[in-house]
């Protein structure tokens, strides 16, 4: 019988893995940036395997590409990537939303309802980096009720890659009070347990942030001189 891997060994591949993609989503490694395993070993002072390990699975999630004859890069996002990635969420967290409201119970409901309040304190405090931590729990939490394991796996890559074009949208002047309100429009329809209802304005809260996180990205593209497709 095969043995088992060491439980040390296992826990060191996945603080690597965890390490590199908080690097990458947080904007510490930009987009383009060259991702060398000798580099990354030497700075995390681990071995060579769990970097190869986690180099492949972000490439797996989207975030890193392999080019061949030149090597690992943190993946670019253009305007088409993200209008796909934005599209794929919209139905995505719509599916989500209305799974919850199926199987809703009023300990998630006060789970939400609560960070809603806490949501609105951090953007009357102008603390909008508390304000997103809050969106992102927010989603999440849906995307945990709802009881698709393969489902929130998938809007947890898609989250990521949104992050490689901006870290949040909520730093746009106006964008945190907005997207507040649509999430209480969201908790209201799952207060009424109106999954159609739930659906219609989860959509709408994706689609007017991907409005807002596109105009974003050409502005400063712009700025940049950045060639436009």
């Amino acid at each position: 019988m095969k043995k088992l891997e060491p439980i040390e060994d296992f826990l060191i591949s996945v603080k690597v893995y965890e390490s590199i993609r908080e690097a990458i989503i947080s904007g510490q490694f930009s987009s383009g940036t060259k991702l060398t395993v000798d580099m990354l070993s030497e700075e995390l002072k681990v071995s060579r395997t769990p970097v190869k390990e986690a180099l492949v699975r972000l490439e797996r999630e989207g975030l890193v590409e392999n080019i061949p004859r030149r090597g690992m890069f943190v993946a670019r996002i253009d305007i088409e990537d993200a209008i796909e990635i934005y599209e794929l969420r919209e139905v995505l967290e719509g599916f989500a939303v209305r799974k919850l409201c199926e199987n809703l119970d009023e300990e998630t409901l006060k789970e939400l309802k609560e960070l809603l309040e806490e949501g609105e304190k951090f953007i009357f405090q102008g603390e909008l980096k508390k304000y997103s931590d809050v969106d992102e729990k927010f989603h999440k939490i849906i995307w945990d009720k709802s009881k698709n394991k393969r489902l929130f796996k998938f809007l947890e890559n898609i989250r990521s890659q949104i992050r490689l074009l901006m870290a949040s949208s909520v730093n746009i002047p106006g964008r945190a009070e907005d997207s507040l309100e649509e999430h209480k429009n969201i908790l209201k329809a799952l207060e009424e347990r109106n999954p159609n209802l739930a659906e219609e304005y989860m959509k709408l809260h994706i689609r007017n942030t991907k409005e807002v996180a596109l105009r974003t990205y050409l502005e400063k593209s712009k700025t940049k001189g950045v060639k436009q497709i």
